[in-house]
């Protein structure tokens, strides 16, 4: 898989069609999905092997044929749950597709109240759920064959889907609406995204937790409750995770010595960087060099 940035500068699909369908397949001990965010809304089904996705501060455990909804700027990643090859079909698509202009009644009635996380809607999509749970995931399914075949009419079936997929996801969770938790509130979220965003940036460089902490004017115990609340990591296993994933990236598109790759991505001592990264990935770099290059 390609490295992937925290936040997304991709654009999926174009202005004038706002929606892109992914299909990815991942091998064990690969990432199955980097920590990341985008401003657009996702569908993403689960359709081999199982995964443990992570949205927000939750943790779902997907098997074959289930689904999550990730709202817009949600901090989500994906991991294999075992030892089995795994793959993943998205859509993401901007909430402007949703209604016909941008403040008209749709918009501010569902789609604006949606995007602000007031309304109380499911993650996990499963096929054995509620009746609703079972035809949203038809639609799903009916977006991913029109999108990939480019089925006639695709554009407008598509846009139709989506509107009753997203109907379906208001109305499984019910009208009302809720105050978003206080740690899930964007003014808390954007902390963690700030330091996240500051580790991917300089995970080569000597980076102390203190430092951290100080970038979000946290205590260093209190910032590492909250970051492990977000994450589901530690700082220190998150910036070893980081650079474990830099290594890897290394090791199968170069020709630098394994020393030199610890190096670059921030580990001063060879032995502990062959420690994080068999950890990580279940192999030492030389190892993982030569499972990737047969």
């Amino acid at each position: 898989m390609q490295q992937a940035k925290l936040k997304e500068d991709r654009i999926h699909g174009d202005p004038m069609y706002p929606i892109r369908v992914y299909e990815i397949d991942c091998q064990p001990g690969e990432e199955l999905l980097d920590l990341h965010w985008h401003d657009e809304l996702e569908f993403l089904m689960l359709t081999k092997g199982s995964a443990v996705f992570r949205v927000s501060m939750e943790e779902y455990l997907l098997e074959a044929g289930e689904a999550i909804f990730v709202n817009a700027g949600q901090l989500h990643a994906g991991s294999i749950a075992s030892d089995e090859p795994c793959s993943f079909k998205a859509v993401v698509f901007h909430a402007n597709l949703l209604s016909g202009e941008r403040f008209d009644l749709v918009w501010e009635k569902y789609i604006h109240p949606l995007l602000q996380q007031k309304y109380v809607t499911p993650v996990h999509i499963r096929p054995g759920g509620a009746k609703e749970e079972k035809e949203l995931l038809e639609l799903l399914e009916l977006v991913f064959q029109d999108n990939l075949n480019a089925s006639p009419l695709y554009e407008l079936t598509t846009k139709a889907n989506l509107q009753m997929m997203v109907a379906k996801l208001i109305s499984l969770g019910g009208p009302s609406f809720r105050e978003v938790p206080l740690a899930s509130q964007p003014s808390q979220i954007d902390r963690i995204k700030r330091i996240i965003e500051y580790i991917q940036q300089n995970y080569s460089l000597p980076i102390r937790l203190e430092d951290l902490a100080a970038l979000v004017s946290f205590s260093e115990s209190y910032f590492c409750r909250y970051f492990k609340s977000i994450t589901g990591k530690s700082p220190l296993v998150y910036l070893n995770g980081v650079r474990a994933q830099r290594a890897a990236y290394l090791l199968k598109d170069t020709d630098k010595k394994i020393m030199e790759i610890s190096l670059d991505v921030g580990f001063n001592t060879l032995s502990y960087f062959i420690g994080v990264f068999k950890a990580h990935f279940g192999y030492t770099p030389s190892e993982y060099r030569k499972r990737e290059r047969v």
